[in-house]
């Protein structure tokens, strides 16, 4: 086992597990279309919507990469400045989506017709905002070019709003607003697959839900709003009854078709709800709820170890998926299901363990080094960080 990036102590050592367990989510939802489970039934809608996957990734996000800026708000607390927030960022997610865009273009066949245009859109994580169709083997990517845009966005978000004052109940007021509006663009946009549909007001409400649930866990004065949120959040049976409640509801046609057919607006705008009321449910009781059992397998060094992979798991599992289905003969909807995921998480698992020791871990101490030489030094003055 690798030294982990994260201490064991870490007090939100379940929010790894839970990050593996949306990758799988989005490795099963992607596997289910290749075998022809969309069409059977609720059953198989529910398959589909496993893609809630992303709004769970998303929600992480809002929560982790908003924290020290709050903090920052409520404790004074010293936060990175914003080169060093780049250079994280960036040593994150680069060095493995790099090679994975690499291999896509070399390996599947399907993108030699590909000129050097839609490579380059592809490195820069802009060919989601110009084409319709990502290449083979990096349809997963869409959500990775939105998040990439929410981690542009948020240091001038938390620079001049998140750090300037604590008032938790106009913090939570305000992003339900943002929420609300993302919700009003998604609607007007959501026809035909608009590319501004694609662009990131249309997910303001998945991120700014993890932001709200930052806002709440940092919270100490407790007032009505906030006491009343927390206590909500600390049941993590009522969450995840709810949640499942949820999942099921949506992956009836209330959620719209789970082929790839354009959404009504409608639709959209129900799933997107649905989703983000999911991911929160998830992930909240995994902040506030540290003393029970399932927060001790939860933040299990093997579990908080797929977590740490996950990234790697995401970006990899089309082109294994693609390479699996070429190679052992399977026919685009017709193959076995469960057989078909079982192979794919399996390989998919072992390549993303090599680009986690080989590429991303390497990568990510090099950045932490350099950032942490980089505190030492700076003025108390800095900017933000995750």
């Amino acid at each position: 086992m690798t030294t982990p990036l994260i201490s064991p102590a870490h007090r939100f050592a379940q929010l790894d597990s839970i990050r593996a367990v949306a990758a799988i989510m989005v490795v099963a939802t992607h596997t289910a279309f290749w075998a022809g489970v969309y069409t059977k039934g609720t059953w198989g809608a529910a398959t589909q919507r496993l893609e809630v996957g992303v709004a769970i990734f998303f929600v992480l996000s809002g929560f982790l990469l908003s924290r020290p800026y709050l903090m920052r708000a409520r404790r004074g607390t010293r936060t990175d400045s914003v080169q060093i927030y780049a250079l994280k960022r960036v040593g994150r997610i680069m060095p493995v989506y790099l090679v994975t865009v690499v291999a896509a273009f070399i390996l599947l066949s399907r993108n030699d017709d590909l000129g050097w245009d839609r490579f380059f859109l592809n490195i820069t994580l802009t060919d989601f905002f110009v084409h319709s169709q990502l290449p083979f083997g990096l349809t997963q990517m869409w959500s990775l070019s939105v998040e990439a845009s929410f981690y542009i966005v948020l240091p001038f978000i938390g620079i001049t709003v998140l750090a300037r004052s604590w008032r938790p109940t106009a913090l939570l007021v305000g992003l339900l607003c943002v929420g609300l509006l993302g919700i009003v663009w998604l609607g007007l946009t959501a026809q035909d697959h608009a590319l501004v549909a694609r662009w990131l007001p249309s997910y303001a409400l998945w991120f700014a839900m993890g932001i709200a649930l930052a806002v709440i866990e940092i919270d100490r004065d407790s007032v009505r709003l906030v006491r009343a949120l927390r206590r909500w959040a600390s049941d993590r049976v009522a969450c995840w009854v709810l949640a499942f409640g949820l999942f099921v509801i949506i992956s009836t046609p209330l959620g719209g078709s789970p082929l790839l057919v354009a959404l009504t607006p409608s639709e959209s705008v129900m799933r997107h709800l649905f989703y983000a009321a999911i991911a929160v449910l998830i992930v909240a009781p995994c902040v506030f709820v540290t003393d029970d059992g399932t927060a001790r397998i939860l933040s299990h060094p093997w579990f908080r170890h797929l977590g740490y992979t996950s990234y790697a798991l995401f970006c990899c599992h089309m082109i294994v998926l693609e390479l699996v289905v070429d190679g052992v003969g399977y026919e685009l909807f017709r193959a076995p299901a469960v057989p078909l995921f079982v192979l794919v998480l399996a390989v998919s698992l072992g390549v993303a363990e090599i680009l986690y020791r080989v590429i991303e871990k390497p990568v990510i101490d090099a950045v932490h080094r350099r950032a942490k030489a980089a505190r030492a030094t700076a003025p108390r003055a800095t900017a933000a960080s995750n």
